[in-house]
């Protein structure tokens, strides 16, 4: 499993063309990688960042790497910089997603103003990765799951977070997502799962 994880990074860089000539840094982090040492890798990658803050490659490596650490937060600002450098990369904006997405759900206060900001953050994220590669049908996946899990935050009846009308939509979205995964690839059963959840979510809210 450590070795194709290095090998599939490797080639998200080359395939959205912004590799580079590696720093030593880099070359330790990947070193890390291979290891399975995320945390470690994340750390070289940042000190490769660090010193060439043109780097687009250190920062692509350090927000997978601190993904895969689970350190979300540091993987979110990394791919925020890389973003800002190169709007058109979409693999960092599935990344990010993905991020928030489990940030999200490491907030347990339930109604947390932050677990909202983020599962907005995570389905405008897959919304503008669908907008550069929209036959990428992993992002229609993952971005009904963000709706999905919105609906849910937005159907709690508690003062400030409860939202009829919000969660409807939210749920009605995450049925469509799911649709079009359905559409392209042939029944899957974790789909229809899916299709359910979101359904029956939508009866309960109405």
């Amino acid at each position: 499993m450590r070795a194709p994880a290095l090998l599939l990074v490797v080639g998200f860089i080359f395939i959205n063309g912004i590799a580079q000539a590696q720093t030593p840094y880099e070359r330790l982090g990947q070193k890390a990688m291979t290891g399975g040492q995320f945390s470690t890798a994340a750390d070289y990658f940042e000190k490769a960042y660090a010193s060439d803050r043109t780097n687009m490659n250190a920062l692509w490596l350090m927000g997978y790497s601190s993904y895969h650490a689970a350190d979300y937060k540091k993987s979110i600002e990394a791919f925020d910089k890389l973003i800002a450098m190169k709007p058109t990369e979409t693999a960092a904006y599935y990344y990010r997603g993905k991020a928030k997405m489990l940030a999200a759900s490491a907030v347990k206060e339930a109604k947390s103003p932050e677990r909202e900001r983020l599962l907005l953050g995570a389905i405008k994220d897959f919304s503008s990765a669908l907008d550069l590669t929209p036959t990428d049908y992993k992002l229609y996946q993952n971005r009904g799951l963000a709706y999905q899990e919105y609906a849910i935050y937005k159907s709690q009846k508690i003062d400030d977070v409860y939202n009829k009308t919000v969660a409807i939509n939210a749920c009605n979205a995450s049925i469509n997502d799911f649709e079009k995964v359905l559409e392209e690839s042939g029944f899957r059963r974790d789909i229809a799962s899916q299709i359910e959840k979101s359904k029956q979510l939508l009866t309960n809210i109405r």
